[in-house]
């Protein structure tokens, strides 16, 4: 009997357990906190509704530079043209560099810097004439004074009054030394690099209590001159690189700090004065003035006059509309909270289960609010808007959501950034167009050649569509080129930067990506390593397994990647008592044979436990875990079932005892994987496994699984398992597939004594 026919006639027995399955759910297994994935979307909506951009109109958005206008604008009333950002920042730097900046001489910090170094010569003079080795002069004033540029020989050259310096040498030595620091310390040593006092005129105010005199910058030293120029008096007067010139460097420089001290506050203050009286307008617009033509091209001044026209009329509107005051914000909590009910709406059909996952919701939610600040941000730093990183949103979606969702994901994204930067009509057609082929390529990343591939992909992308929206709005070659580098920046480091959120973002949430499922389907894992040597039986069938839930997860649109790595470590729980499982037991008995029926279900129950402790101590994947606890559903141990009715009969067995625990499989893949390893299993029982015979085991273990309600909370169809079935057949029947039968040694040597026999009498084939 087909499929379809035994599905009609257990329709009413299907209605009934799903009406006590829906009364069941209603019952209240605990606190289930519902509200948290109405909240998170809620918090999300009033975050985006803040991210708009204020004080201007949209009225305008859609004339760019480079555009041309469409209609004829004309000034409804007189206003000032407000200056651009550019503008005003050219403005405030100017300012900056007019006010002279102001300096106060430290005349005691002068006097400490004179008084330093003849407390220094004073203490050399005194060891010089101690009557102590060289070697404990040099150790005592090295110490009291740390002047690491000062060598033990330099040290040597000082400390000895029958080396190079005399007495009357170490005097005039030491009053050259001092002259040079009173000259330096009493020109003044400004406590600011010089080169970064960048001044119009070149001056400074040195203040003197309240009076204020205006002198050079170049009258003054700072650190790194101050030496420069001890340096050229040493050099003039012991020659360049002696030791006395190296020694007198070396200590004027351990002694001279700054006395020039800029006044920080009061400079700051000055500038602030200065800035505040910048005017924010360059010009004005008179009243029925004209803007802008029709037909005309719309330049950087003609923006300029519309940006300024846009907010003086969000200030006249809050200043005399009523209730259309909040007209504006009114549009933005709507069209906002639109977009979020549509993906909902769409999410709702396509992944139900998604919206009932806080971490799930919570992870989505923040993938849009990366994407909206990123176009907040680059707005705000007036960037390019090709700079914007659309793709990147997009890229995450499909790893971890899937493409579906991540199509109505960049849709929606492409319309919400443009939003945030003003109705952007180009950065909406960039977001979607680079989005989509994002999608496309992310999901055939596999190695890191793919990736560099990926790389070039993404900034041909942008390329071509840059180039494409600049023919659209009549932009010169010339510009187009120039926009041509904020998407071959935008191409070059999207994917890299999805690929390495991808990592952060399995970490954190407990995800499962391709990436990760790639990494896991290594046959050299640790545990697949164990398998393989510990349960060889038990690994072999994981492997077919898998060949078969990959090609049938192709087949209904499941990730096939996830089904196969899924069924590798389905069993891993069996490692613990391999022996006990019947593809293990290669020319051993049966230890079953000698435990009660309730035992042996219970070891085979918990290998599924025991499995999930091995993945959690290994750190699998939530997405594997799940497999593992699904794959089984709750379905009955029939022969250990069988074995104990026949033994003390149907009063004595708890069914419960031979049955899984579950839960039932609630995805595509796990209820794939459950047939799979049912049906191979199964497969093997088969003496002679034809064509035909393995079609009828399929269709009788689908058939029995369907009506037993183990496929009840997966998204299948009857369609799918139709297909389902189908890829099965074709993977079982290449592995049963008819072999030539060899003739074994024995037979070959039979063979061979009596072809030599008939050829001994004649019968033999001839040459």
């Amino acid at each position: 009997m087909k499929l379809w026919d035994r599905m009609k006639s257990q329709f009413s027995k299907k209605t009934k357990r799903s009406s006590e399955l829906s009364l069941s759910a209603k019952k209240p297994a605990g606190k289930k906190r519902i509200w948290l994935p109405l909240l998170i979307p809620f918090i999300l909506g009033i975050i985006l509704i803040f991210l708009f951009p204020r004080g201007h109109s949209f009225q305008f958005s859609d004339l760019t530079v480079g555009s041309i206008s469409p209609r004829r604008i004309v000034a409804p009333f007189s206003f000032e043209i407000l200056k651009t950002r550019e503008e005003y920042q050219q403005d405030r730097l100017q300012v900056i560099q007019s006010v002279n900046p102001v300096f106060t001489k430290n005349e005691q910090e002068t006097q400490r810097i004179e008084n330093r170094i003849v407390a220094f010569f004073q203490a050399v003079g005194q060891m010089r004439r101690k009557s102590v080795p060289l070697s404990a002069k040099i150790d005592s004033l090295s110490f009291q004074f740390p002047i690491f540029s000062l060598t033990p020989e330099h040290w040597r050259v000082l400390l000895n009054p029958e080396g190079i310096l005399t007495p009357s040498q170490y005097h005039t030595f030491q009053n050259q030394l001092g002259q040079i620091v009173r000259d330096i310390s009493r020109t003044g040593i400004l406590n600011q690099n010089k080169s970064l006092l960048v001044v119009a005129d070149g001056r400074l105010i040195l203040r003197d209590q309240e009076e204020e005199t205006m002198l050079p910058i170049e009258d003054f030293f700072d650190l790194e001159s101050a030496r420069i120029r001890a340096n050229e008096l040493l050099d003039a007067y012991y020659g360049r690189e002696t030791s006395l010139a190296q020694i007198g460097a070396a200590v004027i420089s351990y002694y001279l700090r700054p006395n020039i001290l800029n006044e920080e506050a009061l400079n700051q203050e000055r500038i602030s004065e200065a800035q505040s009286r910048i005017p924010l307008s360059s010009g004005f617009v008179y009243e029925d003035e004209l803007i802008v033509d029709r037909n005309q091209r719309v330049t950087a001044d003609i923006r300029k006059r519309l940006d300024s026209l846009s907010a003086k009329m969000v200030e006249k509107g809050m200043l005399e509309g009523g209730i259309s005051r909040i007209f504006p914000l009114f549009g933005k909590i709507a069209f906002v909270f639109s977009l979020l009910f549509l993906f909902a709406f769409y999410l709702a059909f396509e992944n139900r289960k998604l919206l009932e996952d806080a971490k799930s919701l919570l992870l989505l939610s923040l993938i849009i609010l990366l994407m909206a600040l990123s176009a907040f941000l680059i707005r705000r730093l007036e960037a390019s808007e090709y700079l914007m990183p659309s793709a990147i949103g997009a890229m995450l979606l499909a790893s971890i959501f899937g493409t579906r969702i991540a199509y109505a994901g960049t849709a929606i994204l492409s319309l919400l950034v443009s939003a945030l930067w003003g109705n952007e009509f180009n950065l909406m057609a960039v977001s979607f167009f680079t989005g989509i082929f994002g999608i496309l390529i992310i999901k055939r990343v596999r190695t890191r050649g793919q990736l560099v591939q990926a790389v070039f992909y993404m900034m041909v992308i942008h390329l071509v569509t840059i180039t494409m929206m600049g023919f659209i709005r009549f932009l010169p070659f010339n510009q187009i080129v120039h926009y041509w580098q904020f998407g071959a920046l935008n191409g070059l480091f999207t994917p890299i930067i999805a690929y390495g959120m991808l990592a952060l973002i399995e970490s954190l949430f407990d995800m499962t990506t391709d990436y990760a499922l790639l990494e896991l389907s290594n046959l050299n894992h640790p545990l697949l390593k164990r398998l393989s040597v510990e349960a060889p039986g038990t690994y072999h069938h994981s492997i077919l397994v898998g060949n078969m839930a990959e090609a049938a997860a192709q087949a209904v649109g499941a990730n096939s990647l996830l089904a196969r790595v899924g069924c590798y470590y389905h069993d891993i729980g069996k490692l613990e008592k391999a022996e006990y499982f019947v593809e293990n037991q290669v020319r051993s008995e049966n230890p079953h044979k000698k435990l009660a029926p309730s035992m042996s279900a219970l070891i085979l129950i918990n290998h599924v436990k025991r499995g999930i402790e091995l993945a959690e101590r290994y750190r699998l994947p939530k997405a594997i875990r799940d497999i593992m606890t699904q794959h089984h559903g709750k379905t009955i141990m029939t022969f250990f079932y069988q074995k104990a009715l026949a033994k003390v009969g149907a009063e004595g067995v708890n069914e419960t005892e031979y049955r899984y625990p579950g839960p039932l499989p609630q995805s595509k893949e796990a209820a794939i994987v459950m047939l799979a390893d049912a049906i191979e299993a199964a497969s093997r029982t088969l003496k002679e496994p034809t064509y035909s015979r393995l079609k009828g085991l399929i269709e009788d273990i689908v058939d029995e699984r369907f009506q037993a309600g183990e496929l009840d909370q997966s998204p299948l169809t009857l369609r799918d398992l139709e297909r389902i079935k189908e890829s099965f057949l074709k993977i079982l029947a290449g592995t049963f597939h008819a072999r030539i039968e060899y003739p074994d040694a024995d037979e070959l040597k039979s063979v061979r004594r009596t072809g030599e026999t008939k050829k001994e009498a004649g019968d033999g084939p001839s040459n």
